[in-house]
């Protein structure tokens, strides 16, 4: 099966995502040598070793950084550590004469044993003068003390003695008041009380007159009302015997209906028991079933190790072998069919060139064929076919038969740009693609990319884990691994390679080939027949477990006569069959129940009430009774004013503890980073390749101190960090620099300098500061250096270790941001990104268009992304930053005119209008450019092809601080024109180069197909007379094929316009019709297919005395058309012949201002027999006429002598054959 195909994208990316955080501050200097970290406090950063890439597209430089070395991160571990010390006492007479006083006075003072140690002797005498002062103050205390306590006892006395007289006061003032006001009270109470008894006795009297009339009138009314009672009883009686009879009646049918639904429930009751009978026996067959399926299940598991059997147990729950009734109903995307004539042609003379392209010219191709039972086409890298098979299909997925097949056939990868591709009409044989087999198995074969999708009545067939779809690869042809064999790759995310056991093709990388030369060796060389025992060997299956699209490259090694693969489920190797349907079961129908009679309203007799009399007694209602209330007279006592005590204190004792003091010498070191204009650059972002300083810093050693034999610092650099050796030896000149072969480095003090440092130990001595000078080499770097310093005396060793000073290189991947420096801290460098300049083509609107097609005329825009956020807050000195900035536009010259640029607009990320800002050069090969401009983008590595734009900053140092270091995009709006008559791909790709580091961006594109439209001269039965002969007075038609818009275009449909003109002298215009060329579907539902008469949509102009014919669609029904839809349509105008002699005619068709010439067609009309002269008459008058002009006047302009037909619509014309469209 040698005929089996990638398309090399460009660096295609996705935007970057932001990750957003605060810098953490640089520590001063004071606080890193005073301040000492655990190792429990540090960070260890290790990175597991994987493969790495550096994710920036980098041109120069391009290395990742190393992982730390363990030595350097050891070193970290221990930053701050101190070990060793120097110590002496130091006393003070003031204090123990202080301590003295203080005991004398009774203060406890406690003389502590444990010394404070101090770093010099100013500390050690400031702590002595402290404690006296401590001393001195507890003293000063005690005395208060004694003094407030006494003052406050003598004045509460006093006060104590005030407070008793007032209180003996008050109380004798008190008890003489309320003796009065009792007294008074008592008088008053006594005489309310006989006023109210008085009023009570008249009220009594008067209410027992009221009551004894009552009871008079009640029995008088009493006695009328029984003799009422009992003729109303009388005569109720009688009428509720009536209504007891009618209610009997009632009841008896109602009972009689409530007995038939009983009936028919006992008859449901039947029906349901039946119906629970026949499901348990159908759930027992469907159990049976789902057993014998486990069983099947169990032994293929058992043979999965078996060779000639999958490796795993998969069932298949699609049946699709072979489909010999289906046809191909549409081809979507495909402008170039092979003519089957010439096809036939090549075939005949060398079959083995049918796919290749150099078997074919221009003239080779056709705008449309009959591909109904397969065709030939040629296919562009890049470019996708979709081909939709309908028919009776005979597959079937989960049991349901499939409808429709979908298949996208994409172009990959080919040496000549393009691959010849045969569609067979049977979808399960699929394709046979190739480009060049002239030479045989040479260079490197083609690759195509198929995605299928499957339709049933229900839908779009969906793979699941409980019903997955099995597909075969087999007749995987291979010479061998070093020879050519063929391949499958870049499976849909919902496929998997599962091989079959025993089997040579198998998964290497993700390319799943056979790597032995299974074409020749035994037993593995009879694979390649369908019905062989070994076709296993050469076999493999694809399982779908999920989605509804089901995707792979098929591609080969070397070129060869044809790739041929057929995507099926005909696998090489039993399989699962799916799970047998189950039983359903169809209950018998229950008897509809009545419904429930209501039940009756019963008969309420007519009872006559009768209505007693009512006695209304007399009441008596005298005015309420309030009785007379006395309100007593109160006094009001007074209350002592008593003088509070004041607080005495009290008694504290105090208590002091002093203790001895030493001077200890511990010596610390610092490390700090600078770049070339001696900017600290600690935790900053600096360029890759700039030059950076490491400061190696130690505090001075003090007097008294013990003579030094030894003084060295080791240093382990960071990874990714390039030493310049000899900057390094120049800055150094106290100090010996080492280098081991780990990267280590130490720096060792000169006998000199020992010298220097122990000439008068009696004074404080500098020690001279070191450098390392050197470069970042990586993007998104972090270099975090720590150094050592090592003091020998004849006494012992003091070591101490610096802080950790770092800087970063931009770059990072905010997906996977630094980490802090400490435990929980945050990201270091929160404003860090990708470096990634970004470029997209887009409409008028905005919208992107990249990938899709475009038009000959169009404008195309693109939107270039400069891409500076990542720079924001990078510290850079003079030297990077006048490396300049550089922004590269590489166009495809053959596609694109270089002169037709213009500069939309530069804008930057907060709206600044910076074109001026910039220089910019057409440049027309890199040898034009000066030599600095030359260099800097050599060193850079970026590669612009041809001619390419070229912007470069003009003041790189302003540019830098208000652009670069701010982290602001610039964007750049730039618009260019296609070169005439260009046909193909179009590319173009932009590049940066920033502090001299050069970064490429993604490629975008954009195709522009050829428009071809044809013209035929039909009969009255549709039949072309191309050259042939019309009779004066015949209807012929001229069928105008218009140019099938393809879908997935960059541009809205503005003008789809028709021009003819006609040899009026010759045809007289009768009618036309437009059909549809394509399927298409409007915004409304409305479904237009393929041969459906568009007249409607159209506006139809004919002048009859030019003889021009002009249709158009109207604008409002093409704005309908999605960009995502195909649009074309066909015309057909019909005339009658009215003259002999030869007829030429061709058409015009304008989409959006494109005019497309078609072929000339050619008829013949031979001159009728001469009739008898008729005798001449008066021709009768024509009125002139004109309707309204809807087009432009250049197109549309008319003679008054003229006669012009509008056509909105046409009825009653037939429909052309298909075979015709």
């Amino acid at each position: 099966m040698y005929q089996k195909i990638t398309t090399v994208n460009g660096h295609g990316f996705f935007r970057k995502s932001k990750a957003y955080g605060l810098v953490c501050g640089i520590a001063l200097f004071g606080a890193m040598v005073t301040t000492s970290v655990s190792a429990e406090e540090i960070v260890t950063e290790t990175t597991p070793a994987v493969e790495v890439v550096n994710p920036n597209p980098a041109t120069n430089l391009e290395t990742v950084q190393e992982t730390p070395s363990a030595e350097s991160l050891a070193t970290q571990a221990e930053a701050g550590q101190k070990t060793g010390e120097l110590t002496s006492p130091v006393t003070s007479t003031e204090l123990d004469q202080i301590v003295t006083d203080a005991k004398e006075a009774g203060i406890t003072v406690t003389e502590e044993s444990k010394p404070a140690v101090y770093e010099n002797l100013d500390q050690a005498q400031a702590d002595l003068t402290k404690q006296t002062d401590v001393v001195k103050e507890a003293t000063d205390k005690q005395e208060a003390n004694t003094t407030a306590i006494k003052e406050a006892t003598d004045k509460n006395a006093e006060i104590d003695r005030q407070n008793k007289a007032e209180a003996e006061r008050v109380a004798e003032y008190n008890k003489t008041g309320q003796e009065a006001v009792d007294a008074r009270n008592k008088a008053g109470q006594e005489a309310v009380d006989a006023r109210n008894a008085q009023a009570v006795a008249k009220r009594e009297s008067e209410a027992e007159a009221v009551e004894a009339r009552n009871k008079a009138g009640q029995e008088a009314v009493d006695a009328r009302n029984k003799s009422g009672q009992a003729m109303t009883d009388a005569i109720n009686k009688a009428e509720q015997e009536r209504a007891d009879l009618e209610n009997a009646r009632l009841k008896a049918e109602y009972e009689a209906e409530l007995a038939k639904i009983a009936n028919v429930e006992a008859y449901n009751a039947e029906i349901r028991k039946r119906n629970a009978e026949a499901i348990a026996k159908a759930e027992a067959d469907n159990a049976r079933l789902k057993a014998e399926y486990e069983a099947k299940k169990a032994e293929m598991q058992a043979k999965t190790k078996e060779n000639g059997y999958l490796s795993e147990v998969v069932a298949q729950s699609l049946i699709y072998k072979s489909e010999p009734n289906v046809t191909i109903g549409t081809i979507e995307g495909v402008t170039k069919f092979v003519n089957p004539e010439k096809r036939q042609e090549v075939s005949d003379a060398n079959r083995n060139l049918v796919h290749t392209v150099s078997s074919y010219s221009e003239g080779d191709y056709v705008g449309t064929v009959d591909y109904s039972n397969g065709t030939t086409f040629l296919l562009n890298v890049g470019q996708t076919a979709t081909v939709t098979y309908v028919g009776d299909f005979s597959a079937s997925a989960n049991g349901e038969k499939i409808t429709k097949v979908v298949a996208r056939y994409t172009a990959v990868a080919s040496e000549k740009g393009a691959s010849i591709v045969t569609v067979s009409k049977d979808p399960t044989e699929t394709v046979i693609f190739g480009s060049d087999a002239t030479q045989g198995f040479v260079g490197v074969g083609d690759e195509l990319h198929i995605e299928k999708t499957f339709y049933t009545a229900s839908g779009k067939v969906v793979a699941t884990k409980e019903n997955p779809i099995i597909f075969s690869i087999s007749s995987m042809n291979s010479l061998g691994e070093d020879s050519y064999f063929e391949y499958v790759k870049d499976l849909s995310s919902n496929m998997r390679f599962v091989p079959i056991t025993g089997s040579q093709v198998q998964d290497h990388d993700g390319k799943i080939y056979a790597s032995t030369s299974i074409d020749t060796i035994a037993p593995y060389s009879g694979h390649d027949s369908i019905d062989s025992p070994a076709r296993y060997y050469g076999s493999g299956a694809l399982v779908a477990e999920s989605g509804d699209t089901f995707g792979l490259t098929v591609g080969a090694s070397k070129h060869q006569t044809g790739h041929w693969f057929a995507m099926n489920t005909n696998v090489a190797a039993p399989v699962l069959p799916p799970l047998p349907p189950y039983k359903q079961i169809t209950p018998e129908q229950e008897k509809e129940v009545p419904t429930k009679p209501v039940e009756p309203t019963y008969v309420a007799p007519t009872l006559v009430t009768f209505t007693p009399e009512v006695f209304v007694p007399e009441k008596y209602n005298p005015e309420p009774f309030v009785p007379e209330v006395f309100t007593p007279e109160t006094f009001d006592p007074i209350t002592p004013k008593m003088i509070p005590r004041v607080e005495v204190p009290e008694k504290e004792t105090y208590s002091v503890s002093v203790h001895p003091v030493i001077v200890k010498q511990t010596p610390a070191n610092i490390k700090a980073v600078v770049n070339e204009d001696g900017v600290d650059v600690n935790g900053k972002l600096v360029p890759k390749g700039s030059t950076q300083t490491w400061v190696l810093t130690n505090s001075p050693l003090v007097a008294g101190r013990e003579v030094v034999t030894s003084y060295t610092m080791p240093d382990p650099l960071p990874a990714g960090f390039e030493i310049d050796r000899e900057a390094t030896a120049i800055k150094n000149t106290a100090w010996t620099v080492n280098y081991d072969e780990n990267g280590k480095t130490t720096l060792s003090a000169t006998q000199a300098t020992l010298d220097y440092l122990n000439a008068n130990r009696n004074q404080d001595v500098v020690v001279p500061v070191a450098y390392f000078v050197g470069r970042p080499i990586n993007d998104g770097g972090t270099y975090k250096n720590t150094f050592t310093t090592l003091i020998v005396t004849p006494k012992g060793e003091y070591k101490v270790v610096s802080n950790i000073p770092v800087i970063y290189t931009p770059g990072n991947d905010p997906e996977t941001p630094r980490p802090p420096h400490t435990p929980g801290g945050e990201n270091p460098t929160p404003d860090d990104n990708l470096i990634k300049p970004k470029k997209d083509v887009v409409d008028e609107k905005g919208n992107s268009i990249n990938g899709q097609s475009v038009l000959p005329n169009t404008v195309l825009n693109y939107v270039a992304e400069q891409d500076f956020d990542q720079y924001k807050g990078i510290v850079a000195s003079q030297n990077a930053i006048g490396k300049g900035f550089l922004y590269v536009d590489d166009y495809l010259d053959e596609a694109i005119d270089g002169t037709s640029l213009v500069v939309n607009s530069i804008t930057a990320a907060n709206g600044d209008d910076v074109r001026e800002l910039f220089d910019m050069i057409h440049v027309l090969s890199k040898d034009s450019l000066d030599e600095k401009l030359q260099a800097l983008i050599q060193d850079s590595g970026i590669s612009p092809v041809g001619e390419f734009y070229l912007w470069v900053a003009k003041d790189p140092e302003a540019f830098y601080k208000a652009y670069v270091q701010q982290g602001l995009d610039i964007t750049r709006n730039l618009s260019f024109k296609i070169k005439q008559d260009f046909v193909g791909t179009i590319t173009n790709q932009t590049h940066q180069v920033d502090f001299g580091n050069g970064y490429y961006g993604n490629i975008v594109t954009n195709e522009v197909p050829q428009l071809v439209v044809h013209k035929d001269v039909l009969d009255k039965d549709g039949k072309s007379i191309n050259n042939g002969t019309v009779q004066i007075g015949d209807l012929v038609t001229y069928k105008l094929e218009g140019w099938v818009i393809p879908a997935g275009r960059g541009y809205d449909i503005k003008e789809y316009r028709f021009v003819d003109l006609l040899q009026h002298s010759h045809d007289d215009y009768q009618s036309v019709v437009i059909e549809a060329k394509v399927d298409f579907t409007l915004p409304n539902g409305t479904v237009i297919k393929k041969g459906d008469d568009l007249s409607s949509y159209t506006e139809t102009v004919y002048n009859a005395q030019t003889g021009k014919f002009e249709t158009r669609f109207k604008e409002a029904f093409l704005a309908q058309i999605t960009r995502d839809q195909a649009f074309g349509a066909d015309g057909y105008i019909t005339v009658k012949r009215i003259a002999s002699g030869e007829v030429v005619n061709e058409y015009t068709l304008y989409v959006n201002g494109n005019p497309v010439i078609s072929n000339k067609v050619v008829t013949n009309t031979p001159e009728p027999p001469k009739p008898e002269t008729p005798k001449p008459q008066a021709p009768a008058k024509v009125e002139k006429a004109q309707l309204p002009n809807t087009g432009d006047a250049a197109s549309y302009s008319l003679s008054l002598a003229g006669v012009v037909t509008l056509f909105a619509s046409l009825v009653g014309l037939r429909k052309r054959k298909d075979e015709n469209n």
